[in-house]
């Protein structure tokens, strides 16, 4: 067959295939091609029913649906893992745990700068300045004689003074050994109000046996009494004696303080009053009197400095500026008035006992000892007392030239430790009667001290 006739052929069968239309054979004809493709259609609209899908079925699709899932966290760099999520937890608390510290140390350190200067802080407290013109602080007192001796001799000497006494007369020394060899005061007031208690249940009740009793190992009775010095003389002297008594289970002995019935009230009344009024026995601070003569080298300063007053080390430099920015930094804050008094003590040596000297007309100079406590009347009194005519005077300040007149203020107020001088002056009427008399200078002092 020629290529001419096959290509017509061709072009024959493709025209019968466009007339007969989709789903119909060659051999059919039109009608029936085309019902029968309708049909086909509609069976390819309707839903084909869908079968539930086996356990087996189910288990694999779940498998796989979570490993697609962890394949997707770890494709995304893992951002929503619990592991991530954990650990970002944790840096978020760190961080915020640092922040806090920061700022916990940030107040702490505000503290502290504040606890320097406005805190409440063991204050070391001197007996007096080392470079004072004394030879120490003394004390005296009348029982023992006129010595004088340092504080803990003194406190030696007065102890031993009144153990002494105690065969002379044991009841009322054995109450000022109470108040006077023990301490703190607080402990010796815990043990006269038991004491005294003891005491008035016997007086209260005469006949009541239980009263009379005193268990010695009691832990009331050892802490409150029998541990302080003084209390079994006392005790001894109201008539108790010490007895071993069955304890109180009866199965052991005690001892036991008894007072018997043939005891004296009335000595034991006398002995509670006495406890309760007793003082301690304290001694008197020696006054150290010392007189300068005119031209003296000791009339020109009260004591030498010595060279560390002036000689400033690197430490002291770096304290030094360190306490100016502190005074700027505090200077801008808001402060009362009781904070600017706290600032300007701090720092500042506490003192016990302070030297004052009072330079006279006629140029001698009286020293003294006083405590930082006393008024300065007591020191107007010292100045009386070694007047040769105790007339009125005046104290005047040295620098300000005024007269100071807050006699009931104590020398620590007033600024006149550890040490000061002031200046003796007659009251103006009695400089002018000196005046008109003619004598221009007349001896202030005892003619005892200046001889």
């Amino acid at each position: 067959m020629s290529a001419i006739k096959d290509f017509f052929k061709k072009k024959k069968m493709d025209a019968k295939f466009k007339v007969a239309g989709g789903g119909q054979k060659l051999g059919e004809s039109s009608g029936q091609g085309g019902a029968s493709a309708a049909a086909a259609a509609a069976q390819r609209r309707q839903p084909a029913e869908r079968q539930h899908p086996s356990s087996s079925s189910q288990q694999a699709g779940a498998a796989a649906l979570n490993r697609m899932a962890a394949e997707k966290k770890q494709q995304s760099g893992g951002l929503d893992s619990e592991e991530y999520l954990k650990n970002r937890q944790r840096a978020l608390i760190k961080e915020q745990a640092r922040k806090e510290l920061e700022k916990e140390k940030a107040v702490d350190e505000e503290i502290q700068k504040l606890k320097e200067v406005y805190g409440d802080k063991e204050e070391v407290v001197h007996e007096s300045s080392g470079h004072l013109a004394a030879q120490g602080v003394f004390f005296r007192c009348p029982l023992i004689g006129d010595d004088v001796y340092p504080k803990d001799v003194m406190k030696r000497k007065i102890r031993e003074f009144l153990y002494s006494q105690l065969e002379l007369e044991r009841g009322l020394t054995a109450a000022l050994i109470i108040h006077t060899c023990n301490t703190p005061r607080e402990r010796v007031e815990t043990c006269v109000e038991t004491l005294c208690k003891y005491l008035d249940n016997i007086i209260q009740n005469p006949s009541e046996p239980k009263y009379r009793k005193i268990r010695k190992s009691n832990k009331a009775f050892q802490e409150r009494v029998a541990s302080l010095d003084g209390t079994e003389h006392f005790i001894l002297d109201c008539g108790f004696q010490l007895q071993t008594l069955p304890g109180a289970d009866g199965s052991t002995e005690e001892e036991f303080w008894v007072l018997p019935e043939s005891a004296d009230l009335e000595h034991i009344t006398m002995l509670q009053d006495s406890l309760r009024s007793c003082e301690p026995l304290t001694a008197e601070l020696d006054r150290g009197i010392v007189v300068i003569k005119p031209g003296s080298e000791n009339s020109r300063n009260i004591g030498s400095l010595p060279p560390d007053f002036f000689s400033v080390t690197t430490a002291e430099v770096k304290a030094e500026m360190k306490s100016r920015a502190d005074s700027l930094e505090r200077e801008s804050m808001l402060r009362t008035q009781a904070m600017r008094d706290k600032e300007a003590s701090v720092g500042r040596r506490k003192y016990k006992y302070c030297v004052v000297r009072i330079r006279f007309p006629d140029g001698y100079i009286l020293q003294g000892t006083f405590s930082v406590y006393e008024a300065l009347s007591a020191v107007a009194d010292f100045v009386t007392e070694n007047l040769e005519m105790p007339l009125p005077f005046h104290l005047m300040d040295t620098v300000t030239g005024a007269r100071l007149q807050e006699m009931s203020s104590s020398l620590q107020e007033l600024g006149l430790v550890p040490a000061s001088i002031l200046n003796f002056r007659w009251e103006p009427e009695i400089e002018q009667d000196l005046q008109a008399s003619g004598a221009n200078s007349v001896p202030c002092l005892k003619a005892s001290l200046i001889s």
